[in-house]
């Protein structure tokens, strides 16, 4: 078989996987060649698995404009983000004690484009009905928004169990979604890819946020064991830590629009969330996103995990559990 026949083998097996996945970033009618209010994209679409959203690959990582006391510096940040395309903005109240989202919401609120084009997800540290309504109606007030497109249950992690208890946070944030201050439900996991597993199996979460990057391929793998789980349960997948907290970017490792890319080729990946604290941080990843028309051959994608070496515990990834 050839190189080319290899290649475009790789691409139609890669393309069913994805189109199973509703992940189709590949054609050309699906690229966002102009965005309403905000100048041009050519960002790859995805339509979002457990939500009726079609969305720009490319979201917003919503923890590093919670830092530093300069906001107008920081709204200057999100807006440019609204002006390249993106609509996906991930935040939390736990970040920067509200300081994200209440940032996030005045650059939104400032940008002219229409509530309805955006998809806002935050996030819940609470495990009971009553300290998830509370959060959520905070987050509702900081984000000055009358509903969030997702809620998730945060950071689950061996405490899982107490997710699906009587009064547990699924029933506060199920009512909150009847009364349509919700209109998805999602979860986090962080520390190791068997808990995804067990929320996927226990309840019927629209999405999911978890670690993707190649250093994970080397120790509790989300990409591995996670995410052709997730495939099966038809879960909208939205990649964090794509750049492994920043440490594979520190240790130059690999560059950014490598790691964007290498997290946009995994089959189950729908849209990934860099965290993005200046300016040039978002072009980089726009740079990346909007030229990703064909996943990374396999040769490639080994290639990159190859290099990037070893995995060194919690310096590698400070997030997950300690031990095997």
């Amino acid at each position: 078989m050839t190189d080319r026949q290899s290649r475009r083998t790789f691409i139609r097996n890669t393309v069913s996987a994805l189109a199973a996945a509703h992940v189709l970033p590949f054609r050309n009618d699906l690229m966002a060649s102009s965005v309403e209010n905000g100048g041009a994209s050519e960002l790859p679409l995805v339509q979002l698995p457990g939500t009726d959203r079609t969305l720009p690959r490319l979201g917003f990582g919503g923890y590093p404009v919670s830092r530093g006391r300069d906001e107008e510096k920081a709204v200057d940040v999100i807006a440019h983000a609204v002006k390249i395309g993106i609509r996906y903005f991930d935040t939390a109240p736990s970040y920067g004690n509200g300081t994200s989202e209440k940032r996030i919401g005045i650059a939104l609120k400032q940008s002219g484009v229409k509530r309805a084009d955006f998809f806002i997800a935050t996030k819940t540290l609470a495990r009971k009905a009553d300290g998830a309504r509370r959060e959520l109606e905070e987050s509702l007030k900081r984000l000055q928004m009358e509903y969030v497109d997702s809620i998730q249950v945060h950071a689950v992690s061996n405490d899982y169990e107490t997710v699906f208890t009587d009064d547990s946070v699924l029933n506060g944030l199920e009512k909150a979604k009847e009364e349509g201050l919700v209109r998805h439900i999602g979860f986090t996991v962080h520390t190791n890819p068997q808990y995804a597993i067990e929320c996927m199996e226990r309840y019927s979460f629209d999405t999911a946020l978890v670690p993707i990057n190649p250093i994970d391929t080397k120790y509790l793998s989300f990409t591995r064991k996670f995410l052709p789980v997730a495939i099966e349960k038809k879960i909208g997948v939205v990649a964090m830590k794509v750049y492994a907290g920043g440490s594979l970017l520190k240790a130059k490792k690999a560059t950014a629009g490598e790691l964007l890319q290498y997290a946009l080729s995994q089959p189950g990946v729908h849209i990934v969330v860099p965290g993005c604290e200046r300016v040039e941080h978002i072009d980089e990843a726009f740079h990346a996103a909007s030229g990703f028309n064909d996943p990374l051959e396999p040769k490639e994608i080994a290639a990159i995990e190859e290099k990037i070496g070893p995995h060194k515990g919690r310096d590698s990834e400070w997030y997950k559990e300690t031990g095997k």
